[in-house]
């Protein structure tokens, strides 16, 4: 089971196992046994998830579908259904994990435990290394060589690893993150009052999510662009969502800086 404007990559399962036909149409024929549902509809999970389900695949937060955070009843429920039919709950936490909202990795915000959790991008710091974390109840279904890949396990990659932990798994580190999240939103909504375009602020933690009023739906890559004219690096998410993804320490004189660039860049959009 997986859910509709998910993301999880772009290897044929992984692209199949995404709720975005936009990605996979391409990669037909796809996988067979891959069922998506609605994301935060309880109900609908709650008959999707049955005994020939074999594994959930979540994310805490909708990356590329939005930045549409995880109901935590959602989640809940999730946890629940998979117990009863013991399906494993796979947590896709590469966005969301380390650091990134505010948590070391984003599962730790909710009372929810997953079996598996996958993390990647910000735990290289830059590094390429990808990761797949989970308890022992499955680990201990590994032999050796079972899971590996051709570059998995490189000793530099996983030195880099050690050390980004070390320095992001800090109370103040993390604290910061929230801290910067309020002023980073409080920013983004005195624009707002000046170029009314969006509708709402989303997110967690350093990762935002500036929707687009339905006036100006389908708009977000130009406004990316003209941010990107003004020298500031944005993300679309989907077509009606600015992303946000700045440094878990960016100063917040460079928070102002980034800012007053995407106010120009909104002032050229009206």
């Amino acid at each position: 089971i997986s859910f509709e404007s998910s993301f999880h990559g772009r290897t044929l399962f992984t692209v199949s196992a995404g709720g975005q036909p936009k990605y996979s149409k391409d990669f037909a024929p796809l996988p067979a046994g891959i069922r998506h549902i609605p994301f935060n509809d309880l109900e609908a999970a709650k008959a999707a998830i049955n005994a020939n389900t074999c594994a959930v695949i979540v994310e805490p937060i909708q990356g590329e579908g939005g930045v549409i955070p995880a109901d935590p009843e959602f989640l809940k429920v999730l946890r629940q259904c998979c117990d009863e039919v013991g399906a494993v709950l796979i947590f896709d936490e590469v966005q969301t994990g380390v650091g990134r909202t505010g948590a070391l990795y984003a599962y730790m915000n909710t009372d929810v435990t997953p079996d598996i959790l996958t993390t990647a991008k910000a735990l290289g710091g830059g590094y390429p290394i990808g990761a797949m974390l989970t308890t022992n109840r499955y680990a201990n279904q590994f032999s050796v060589g079972d899971h590996g890949t051709t570059y998995g396990g490189n000793p530099l990659a996983c030195a880099v690893a050690n050390a980004v932990f070390s320095f992001i798994n800090q109370p103040e580190v993390l604290s910061g993150v929230e801290e910067r999240h309020q002023y980073f939103v409080q920013r983004l909504a005195e624009i707002n009052q000046k170029y009314p375009i969006f509708k709402e602020f989303r997110g967690e933690g350093l990762l935002l999510g500036c929707v687009l009023k339905d006036e100006f739906k389908g708009q977000a890559k130009k406004i990316v662009n003209l941010a990107g004219d003004e020298g500031l690096l944005a993300l679309v998410a989907g077509a009606d969502v600015v992303r946000f993804t700045p440094s878990l320490v960016i100063p917040f004189a460079d928070i102002d800086a980034g800012l007053l660039r995407f106010e120009h860049a909104l002032a050229k959009f009206q």
